[in-house]
């Protein structure tokens, strides 16, 4: 089958590639649908990152985004950090009118196979790459990607990635929130001196590394009798909002976003928020740490915190109940998101491993920058 002015080359980041990704819409169909504005620090995390480039007659027409990532405990993983295929590539639907149209079908399985060539070869070139990083047999890849975005859950399911946890999205929310005097900035060598606390908090989870944690925002902590009980990275994001959820579409429609009001509970055309990771609390002090996020929303002058935990996470229930999230909470507890698996390397049965290493994994560590 022809594959005519096709090309898949591997790239470093470049800025055709970011010019790329600032036009892609992201989100699931019939959730919030954005895009991304990545400010000039943060495009320091591509410098990383390969991309898998497809192109057609030299426009590029998708990307796969490749993490070479290595834990703390030097154990190899590979991150796929994007996976945007044009929509045009999708093959059309064809009306109720044209199902008895010979020639329509034909055309639509023609474009189909065609499709599935270009991804048989796209994923030949990730299990060529893969090949060349694995230090072992095999190397375990993951992703995450959202429940209702059904085309790249798909995708991945063609590419053999099987779900193997389900990770919540949670928000803190404050419509005014407050600064707290015992709140403080970590130097960096502050910070390096609480590496072993964060090891020693994260040590049940599954691939805990940390990639641009200096590079990346700041940390916030509270300071209390001497020492550090609560500890958080913020990074500040800012995304342009296409489309709202379906019942919340008429605020867009009738320009109620723009609201003063409203814009604190729901993302106007420019949505300014905060993330929270790499978080860490004393064993009984979990509540500072909800001082700690309410502190830096009133230091950014913005509303909402977005973090994101596993759901095996041992600190999932301690701080659900040990925080007021706040207006947003019923939003937030919900498992919208799966980290999909799979191994590159060894025979087919290794590579079907992966059903069975979902059950021995620990709770997934989560960065940020992989959600945003």
């Amino acid at each position: 089958m022809s594959t005519s002015g096709f090309s898949i080359t591997l790239r470093s980041y470049d800025e055709e590639i970011r010019d790329f990704l600032d036009s892609v819409l992201l989100g699931s169909p019939g959730g919030i649908q954005y895009r991304v504005h990545r400010e000039t620090s943060m495009n320091q995390r591509h410098e990383n990152i390969h991309f898998l480039c497809l192109s057609r007659n030299e426009e590029l027409l998708g990307v796969v985004g490749l993490v070479n990532r290595v834990d703390i405990t030097g154990k190899a993983w590979l991150f796929i950090r994007y996976l945007q295929i044009k929509r045009s590539l999708v093959p059309a639907k064809i009306n109720r009118t044209a199902v008895f149209d010979r020639n329509a079908l034909t055309r639509k399985k023609s474009r189909t196979q065609h499709i599935s060539l270009i991804e048989e070869k796209l994923l030949e070139h990730l299990e060529e790459f893969s090949q060349r990083l694995a230090t072992k047999n095999t190397l375990p890849a993951y992703a995450f990607v959202e429940d209702k975005n059904h085309r790249s859950m798909k995708l991945c399911n063609r590419f053999d990635f099987n779900k193997a946890q389900e990770i919540q999205t949670l928000f803190f929310h404050r419509f005014n929130p407050t600064s707290h005097s015992q709140i403080r900035l970590l130097t960096p060598d502050e910070l390096q001196g609480m590496d072993h606390e964060l090891c020693q908090f994260y040590d049940s989870y599954t691939a805990y590394h940390t990639e641009g944690l200096i590079q990346q925002g700041y940390f916030l902590g509270y300071w209390m009798n001497g020492e550090w009980v609560a500890i958080t990275r913020i990074m500040r994001h800012f995304w342009d909002i296409e489309r709202l959820p379906e019942h919340f579409s008429f605020l867009h429609k009738w320009k109620l976003d723009r609201w003063p009001y409203v814009r604190k509970v729901i993302p106007g055309q420019a949505f300014h928020f905060l993330t929270a990771d790499y978080f860490w609390f004393k064993q009984g002090c979990e509540q500072y740490l909800e001082k700690v996020m309410e502190h830096a929303l009133a230091k950014e002058e913005v509303n909402t915190v977005m973090l994101w935990l596993s759901k095996e996470s041992p600190h999932s229930q301690v701080l659900k109940k040990s925080i007021s999230w706040g207006f947003l909470k019923k939003l937030g507890n919900s498992g919208s998101v799966s980290l999909v698996m799979r191994k590159f390397g060894g025979n087919r049965e290794e590579t079907q491993e992966i059903e069975v290493l979902k059950t021995k994994i620990g709770p997934t560590f989560i960065n940020a920058h992989d959600m945003t």
